[in-house]
């Protein structure tokens, strides 16, 4: 029930509480499995429990969202502590590295720990083969750096130590250099946080990079509700000033027009508060058509993931085969058509060593 849903995520959010009648017992069954596959399972738990008791469902299901819950928190609580142990290797050597995506974007959230990510990733700029010997002095492996990132292990939790912000062996086709932005804004305002060594990104580069890593998501196979909550958060924190910046790179390339979809689907969907988003993103969501939203929309919602397993190869042609079927979101949000990306990526891959 995709009404129940959106009434859960806006208490979530605004804290206000809301009126329900009528809801069936597989009714907040399907609204469990939605919020499940999107990814908001745990952040909607307050406000599911803050029902009247006739209201919530039944005790079993009540009871599995609260243990998907307390896992959720137990899992934050636990990378935490690993960001704070990165930090502190880091800080007794002069050192910081900046986390990026989850663990800082949870830090918007009203409840930071119900924020649910997976990895842990970090950026340190210059000081990036630094930090890698750093981690390899505590015994951590590196592994060899791709296209964006190298991937490392800390106490079972995955960490991605990233170089660039995009595929570096891909050229991009934007008319604005996204890359040379976020770099920009990375290396010249990090916020220090209170963890030793750990530093966080800038609003600005918050909301550029939520949005550039949710729409190469969204090109690539699809994103989650998740994402647009994040989105939404993200420029609820930028000053005036702030804004400006990020409507400037938006408005340079057609990839931001996407961003746009999102905050449509903020506003109409989740009916968050107008106030929370700056003025230049409100009316040019407006130009967003009701269809082009949908299209979004039912993309999120509907759109399965590609199965994991096989090969990379395999995997890859996955991809690309979901890519020439969604050309849609080329010629709607991109700067160049699919099979011109394919071949980009297909370049980027083989210069990579083409392993599978």
């Amino acid at each position: 029930m995709e009404n129940l849903l959106y009434n859960l995520i806006n208490a979530s959010l605004v804290g206000k509480p809301f009126e329900i009648s009528g809801v069936k017992e597989q009714d907040w069954q399907r609204c469990f499995d939605l919020a499940l596959q999107q990814q908001v399972l745990a952040m909607t738990f307050p406000a599911m429990s803050a029902l009247p008791k006739e209201c919530r469902p039944n005790f079993t299901l009540w009871s599995k969202w609260m243990a998907y819950a307390q896992s959720v928190a137990e899992l934050s609580a636990h990378k935490r502590q690993v960001v704070e142990k990165m930090g502190g290797w880091l800080a007794e050597e002069g050192w910081k590295t900046m986390v990026l995506k989850g663990f800082s974007l949870s830090a918007l959230y009203p409840n930071p720990t119900l924020r649910e990510f997976c990895d842990v990733d970090i950026f340190s700029g210059t000081d990036y083969e630094a930090v890698n010997a750093c981690f390899h002095k505590h015994g951590i492996e590196v592994g060899k750096p791709d296209g964006h990132h190298a991937r490392l292990t800390v106490d079972g939790v995955a960490v991605e130590h990233h170089h660039s912000f995009g595929n570096s062996r891909v050229r991009q086709g934007d008319a604005y250099s996204i890359e040379e932005v976020l770099q920009r804004l990375a290396t010249s305002d990090p916020r220090p946080t209170a963890l030793p060594g750990i530093c966080f990104p800038c609003p600005a580069l918050t909301a550029l990079y939520t949005d550039w890593h949710a729409y190469k998501h969204f090109m690539h196979e699809k994103i989650e509700l998740r994402h647009v909550i994040d989105w939404a958060l993200a420029l609820r924190q930028l000053t005036a000033d702030e804004a400006e910046e990020v409507g400037k790179v938006k408005g340079a390339s057609l990839w931001g027009h996407f961003a746009d979809s999102m905050t449509a689907i903020a506003l109409h969907r989740f009916a968050l508060p107008r106030e929370w988003f700056p003025a230049r993103e409100v009316e040019v969501a407006s130009h967003i058509s009701p269809e082009q939203e949908e299209r979004v929309w039912n993309d999120i919602i509907t759109a399965p993931h590609i199965a994991h397993g096989g090969t990379t190869l395999h995997r890859r042609l996955m991809i690309g085969r979901r890519l020439m079927k969604n050309r849609w979101k080329f010629r709607e949000y991109a700067d160049v058509s699919a099979g011109r990306f394919l071949l980009e990526e297909f370049r980027g891959w083989a210069r990579s060593g083409l392993k599978v």
